[in-house]
């Protein structure tokens, strides 16, 4: 597509359009999204009462299958943090799902603290004996918390109608010079674009309503930069999209799918547990310099 739209104070090109949304490359956001945006009461009540329900049924499911890779990768990323913040301190999750994070940060020594929209979710870790409030993480919700030493957020800023109102209410409760840690999937990406252009692919990640905005590192750091934070780390999953390439399309098929991600749990878990975490680093590192990666996380620390 070649087409230039203009939606509100949103304008760019359109790179795709799926069930009656056009995702362009924004010119005054500087990250892609959908226009039309959605309203936020209509995704409040998706969120609410859908998205684990109908959207991802099987998620507590599958997380529960995944539980030692899930362990490792969580420890993996709260030992990044601690690292950079120099201890463990109060820890906010914001879009908690089911709490897996919050109970290894806990665990691990850390105040814990999570807000979930998901009724579902959020029912789930407070079982689990983590502080969960079922919630919108909205100025009021912000006010009731107080200050913590980092704010989370895995995947979450793919699905607000304005991420910018986000980072501003993080830097509400973060304390000077606290930390952001904030994952999103990675679209867009060279994989993407060659098999798409190359390869007759249809755009698969383009999901709206649900996702919204599409992310890459460049663009989440410059966010961030441009609202109060100074990046100072970043990270990328396994490319998943390489099992397309070697032929595994596992896009309309979930069984496929978790085939494909049990190989990749077990590449993580083996360089893991034989004492090699320092090397699969060193692999990841070289996917995020050619691009790639299915996630990518980045940390900041807010401007004091």
């Amino acid at each position: 597509m070649n087409d230039r739209k203009c939606w509100n104070d949103h304008s760019g090109m359109v790179l795709h359009s799926a069930e009656g949304f056009d995702v362009i490359d924004c010119e005054s956001c500087g990250f892609k999204h959908i226009i039309p945006i959605p309203n936020e009461d209509e995704l409040r009540e998706i969120y609410k009462h859908d998205y684990h329900v109908r959207v991802k049924p099987l998620m507590l499911q599958h997380q529960l299958e995944d539980q030692s890779w899930l362990d490792a990768t969580n420890e993996a990323r709260l030992e990044t943090i601690e690292r950079m913040l120099g201890k463990a301190g109060k820890f906010l999750d914001i879009g908690s799902g089911n709490g897996f994070l919050l109970q290894t940060a806990q665990k691990r020594g850390w105040t814990v603290k999570g807000v979930e929209p998901s009724y579902k979710a959020a029912e789930y870790s407070c079982s689990q004996g983590v502080d969960v409030s079922c919630s919108t993480f909205d100025s009021e919700c912000a006010a009731s918390l107080g200050k913590f030493d980092v704010v989370h957020l895995g995947d979450v800023l793919e699905h607000l109608p304005d991420p910018t109102c986000m980072l501003d209410l993080c830097k509400q409760v973060l304390i000077p010079g606290g930390l952001i840690a904030i994952g999103v999937p990675n679209e867009y990406t060279p994989v993407q674009k060659i098999l798409t252009e190359d390869m007759n692919f249809r755009p698969w990640w383009v999901s709206p309503p649900h996702h919204i905005n599409y992310f890459d590192k460049n663009s989440l750091e410059k966010l961030l930069e441009q609202y109060g934070y100074t990046s100072i780390h970043s990270e990328v999953s396994f490319p998943m999209e390489l099992f397309l390439l070697m032929g595994r399309n596992y896009i309309d098929n979930p069984d496929l799918g978790r085939e494909c991600h049990a190989m990749r749990k077990e590449l993580e878990l083996n360089l893991t547990k034989s004492g090699n975490r320092k090397f699969l680093d060193k692999l990841y590192e070289c996917f995020a310099e050619a691009g790639m990666g299915r996630t990518v996380l980045v940390v900041a620390q807010k401007n004091k």
